[in-house]
């Protein structure tokens, strides 16, 4: 039976042929075959349908039509039970992004006094060495503080388990037979190699989920904002150095980001645990 829009992963419960030859009708609960059966001249009372453990909640993240569930594998089912024992924190661990981008925007405009200061150093030293004259000492008193110093320690861990995350999603995925573009230890080293991690970790993330999965839209929005926002934040941190009026222009589209990757990100994780629960049959 194909997907149901009704959020089952086959037809929705009702009476149906018996597959199996006989003459009555035989219950089907939306997940698989029960042991109840209806002759044509008695139909019982239908019995209530009763969701598997690996079933996913109507209209929470149904899974997209086009791949069919599998029967249960050992292998496959201890990596989908071992991503999901991650899911909780690594929702957290792909919003942190956003939180990081809005306090480095508010950073920016907190110290945006001693950022302007320090961009007429840096002109004063670029006008010295045009005449070729000697260059000024370049002062910077700034320093890592308490907040900042905790904040790149949350940072490290939310970056260790994002990577741990994507690796048992994929490692799911490809074990649940979902087609993928690249293997679940280069999708997550693509991260490090520049260049390539403009698109191979969105490729690796997305291929977590089937090809016609709706909910692949909640990972092109999420890894948008994430390269959007970088690049937005940064630009607002080096215009801060020469005029806050241009940082502040800028930061208001990279905080949007920043909004967009804590909407976003908890979704991707959500989605991808649903897709490889429902992929089970009972």
């Amino acid at each position: 039976m194909s997907d149901d829009v009704s959020g089952y992963p086959g037809a929705p419960p009702g009476w149906y042929p018996d597959p199996a030859g006989g003459p009555g009708q035989r219950w089907w609960d939306g997940y698989s075959w029960t042991d109840a059966v209806a002759v044509p001249d008695q139909p019982p009372p239908p019995p209530p349908p009763a969701p598997p453990p690996w079933a996913v909640p109507p209209r929470a993240f149904p899974p997209a039509p086009g791949v069919a569930p599998r029967p249960a594998d050992g292998n496959a089912r201890d990596l989908v039970s071992r991503e999901a024992s991650l899911a909780p924190i690594a929702q957290l661990a792909l919003g942190f992004f956003g939180v990081d981008y809005l306090v480095s925007l508010i950073s920016t405009r907190l110290d945006l006094a001693q950022l302007r200061t320090e961009g007429h150093q840096l002109r004063l030293i670029y006008q010295a060495a045009e005449h070729g004259q000697p260059a000024p000492t370049f002062s910077n008193p700034q320093s890592i503080n308490a907040v900042q110093s905790i904040l790149i320690l949350v940072a490290i861990g939310a970056i260790v388990i994002g990577c741990m995350w994507q690796h048992r999603a994929a490692s799911s995925a490809r074990s649940l037979g979902l087609p993928s573009t690249h293997s679940p230890g280069w999708g997550v080293g693509s991260w490090f190699v520049p260049i390539v991690n403009l698109w191979m970790p969105y490729q690796a993330i997305r291929d977590c989920l089937p090809p016609d999965d709706p909910n692949r839209r909640f990972v092109l929005r999420w890894w948008l904002s994430v390269v959007g926002g970088q690049v937005l934040v940064l630009t607002a941190t080096v215009t801060a150095f020469f005029s806050g009026a241009v940082s502040l222009v800028v930061s208001i589209p990279a905080a949007l980001f920043a909004l967009g990757i804590l909407a976003n990100g908890p979704r991707v994780v959500h989605a991808i645990r649903a897709a490889h629960q429902a992929r089970f049959t009972a």
